[in-house]
């Protein structure tokens, strides 16, 4: 089990930024070649993604590149060179239909050096949160989605909120798509990055809807997404709890628990474990 609490997007070009992204604590990192890069350096962009991966040394265990879209020129060389390069995952963004991630599929299955290349989607229009079931259904390549706020409010003429009304449908049928077909699903960005406060309070809703991260602009989000998606001390302890009392009532011959004045069932005890799994992930991934 892999943390997914906090991926970091970061300018490819930005020499400086790469080589600090190598040291944060983020769970992932997604080298951008679409929104930060000028059109006439996108050859460069893809040219220094690949070295960068190649390099390596990032203690983030999930690196990942961010293409340009499929309705761009630049889609099938991004895509040709990193299936060459054989990197670990690729964020496509603004799919809209099933056809735009199997464009994707169909270059990687043609390089052998992809054979084990993920494909993360970014879902951020209308069109595309419609096509949801048709799209996870396409590959067994991908592992994620990442919802895309700032163009879903575009496309949906929505006006922004800070309780984010206007984007909860999209983001529950997000959810729902990645629960059926077993993704993670991943909260977007808050592009406020300077707010800490409604950065806290953005990602608190994000765990309530049931986001298993936050994509981030900025390395000061990081801290406080992990703390945000990643269980706290109190879970843990409730967590522990909830699976010693479910297997004594079991050893009684009961089907439920009672922790804490609440019944303990087996699905209960199923969250728990899981929870416990990903706190060990986490535990090994900062060394402690």
């Amino acid at each position: 089990m892999t943390p997914s609490r906090s991926l970091l997007f970061v300018p490819v070009l930005n020499v400086r930024a790469v080589e600090k992204s190598k040291g944060l604590a983020c769970d992932g990192i997604i080298l951008d070649l679409e929104d930060a890069i000028a059109p006439d350096r996108k050859a460069e962009a893809r040219k220094a993604a690949i070295g960068a991966v190649a390099q390596g040394s990032f203690t983030a265990p999930l690196q990942m590149v961010r293409v340009n879209s499929v309705d761009t020129q630049y889609f099938i060389p991004d895509i040709s060179a990193l299936a060459q390069a054989g990197v670990a995952a690729i964020v496509i963004p603004k799919v809209n239909c099933a056809a735009d991630l199997a464009a994707a599929v169909a270059l990687l299955d043609g390089e052998p050096a992809a054979k084990d290349t993920q494909l993360w989607i970014m879902i951020e229009t209308a069109l595309g949160v419609m096509n949801l079931r048709e799209i996870c259904a396409v590959s067994k390549r991908l592992k994620g989605i990442i919802v895309g706020p700032n163009d879903l409010l575009k496309d949906l003429k929505a006006v922004e909120s800070k309780g984010q009304d206007a984007l909860l449908t999209s983001y529950g049928l997000c959810l729902l798509a990645a629960r059926a077909y077993g993704l993670i699903c991943i909260d977007g960005v808050y592009k406020q990055f300077t707010d800490a406060a409604g950065f806290a309070e953005n990602c608190a809703m994000g765990r309530i809807l049931g986001f298993d991260g936050k994509s981030l602009i900025h390395p000061a989000q990081i801290a406080p997404a992990n703390a945000a998606f990643g269980p706290n001390e109190a879970d843990i302890d409730l967590a522990k709890r909830q699976v010693q009392a479910f297997k004594q009532a079991v050893a009684q011959g009961k089907g439920v628990a009672v922790v804490d004045g609440a019944l303990v069932e087996g699905l209960h005890v199923e969250t728990a474990r899981d929870l416990l799994k990903m706190a060990k992930a986490i535990a090994n991934r900062e060394g402690s």
